[in-house]
């Protein structure tokens, strides 16, 4: 079923973007809802709706979501601060766990799984033209880069900053050992 939703969100991609926004203006409209109608927490609620603003910022360039962006790191790290905030506020209260369950599959994880689902589009999204949204030329070709492409990349120099060490310690600690092996 996920590959399923991964290759209609390649396909169309213009539509992808239209969906993710009114599915995030929905949410936004439920969590209101549940603060004016269920008294769920003020706070709480203004943290979510926060959340799902900075999740909106990665549609600027969708489908092409750069993994090293301060848009897309904000997401990750909101998301996680998110889900914790209401486990917080679910364990001390009591609710039935379908409620539960519905409200972090709706309010909480909805948006950002879409978000993460998209991901695939990057490496495969063909062009587009969609009246409402900016040249997507206007994004420079490195930031256009897939998911799998940017994780290589990072790893790549990752290698190349510990290869160095790794090789100087081992020709450090291997000379030593010829070292003592000729004094015995």
């Amino acid at each position: 079923m996920w590959t399923y939703l991964a290759e209609l969100v390649e396909e169309y991609t213009v539509m992808t973007r239209k969906i993710i926004k009114n599915v995030t203006v929905l949410v936004v409209i439920a969590q209101i809802l549940l603060w004016l109608l269920d008294g769920f927490p003020f706070w709480r609620i203004t943290f979510s709706i926060t959340c799902h603003g900075v999740y909106s910022l990665n549609l600027a360039t969708f489908p092409y979501i750069n993994l090293k962006s301060l848009p897309f790191v904000a997401s990750c790290v909101l998301v996680i601060f998110d889900h914790f905030l209401w486990f917080q506020y679910f364990t001390s209260r009591y609710f039935r766990f379908m409620d539960i369950a519905a409200f972090f599959g709706i309010c909480v994880w909805l948006v950002p799984f879409a978000y993460f689902i998209s991901l695939s589009a990057n490496d495969n999204a063909l062009p587009s033209f969609d009246p409402n949204t900016q040249n997507i030329d206007a994004i420079p070709a490195k930031n256009k880069a897939g998911l799998l492409k940017n994780v290589l990349t990072v790893l790549l120099q990752k290698k190349e900053d510990l290869i160095p060490m790794i090789s100087s310690a081992t020709t450090s600690s291997s000379s030593a050992s010829l070292h003592s092996r000729k004094i015995i």
